[in-house]
């Protein structure tokens, strides 16, 4: 992949994005949608189904050939080792949507040789579209205001550095904790994985079961800036790939460029004793 492929892609997807955007929360403001719950318990909307469709097409008709992986498909196979796959998240945040909230997104991450390279974020309550890819720096712009939006350098890391901890064990987030580390606040207008970028946390860990179509496109953005993650070949661990033929995974981390080697062995050995 060039830094001319990603652009190419984010020339096409950034209209594509920003419609699915407008329309899921036209929808919602008309008080057009129906819901239903699915089979693990969360709900999914009219607008989802909508939306995953509308963008799908969108990927097969300019990228035909390339694997398409959205939330709310009901087949999510595809071979494992492929190439490159894109992930789509037609609302991340459902529950807020429906309960008539702001903090819903729309994302869409590609993946390339099982690495999260190229992410969309779109907030569509106030038109913010944050991407990046390799060779850019994240970046922001608003799709109504044609505005940007200041892009921190990554944090540096700090002995009480601030992380997100996903976990739905206490005594494994009190492990974590154990380290020096704080439990970051929840930031609203973006999903957790980015807000060091706006200088809200320096890191994310989390060991819950999480798709990767809620984890690519943020973790692409990260990746971009630079962050250590857990597709990263380590001594500590197998590395998370994107394309093994699973759409989830039970551990990921993104981390600032100069955190250290000893944390990392931290979250490692956790994930080996504890199982969320």
């Amino acid at each position: 992949m060039k830094f001319e492929d990603y652009q190419k892609r984010f020339a096409i997807l950034k209209p594509v994005i920003g419609e699915a955007g407008k329309e899921v929360k036209r929808l919602r403001d008309n008080n057009l949608i129906t819901h239903k719950i699915k089979g693990d318990g969360s709900p999914v909307t009219s607008a989802d189904e909508w939306a995953n469709s509308f963008i799908r097409k969108a990927i097969e008709q300019n990228f035909p050939g390339e694997v398409v992986i959205g939330e709310e498909d009901d087949d999510k196979s595809y071979p494992a080792g492929s190439d490159l796959v894109w992930y789509i998240d037609p609302i991340d945040g459902t529950k807020s949507y429906l309960d008539g909230g702001k903090d819903y997104y729309v994302l869409i991450g590609l993946t390339f040789k099982g690495q999260p390279v190229f992410g969309l974020h779109y907030r569509p309550e106030n038109g913010e579209l944050v991407y990046g890819w390799p060779g850019l720096f994240p970046s922001s712009v608003n799709l109504r205001e044609k505005k940007t939006r200041a892009i921190q350098p990554p944090p540096k890391w700090t002995d009480d550095a601030r992380v997100y901890l996903k976990s739905y064990n206490k005594e494994l987030r009190e492990s974590i904790k154990g380290y020096g580390v704080k439990r970051a606040r929840y930031a609203p207008g973006m999903v957790d994985m980015i807000a060091p970028l706006y200088g809200l946390a320096e890191g994310f860990a989390s060991y819950r079961k999480s798709a990767f179509w809620d984890l690519a496109a943020p973790a692409a953005i990260m990746n971009a800036a630079g962050f250590r993650h857990a597709g990263q070949n380590s001594s500590f661990h197998e590395p998370v790939m994107f394309n093994s033929g699973s759409w989830f995974t039970n551990f990921y981390y993104n981390l600032p460029p100069d955190s250290p080697d000893s944390f990392i062995e931290h979250l490692s050995k956790i994930r080996r004793e504890f199982k969320d």
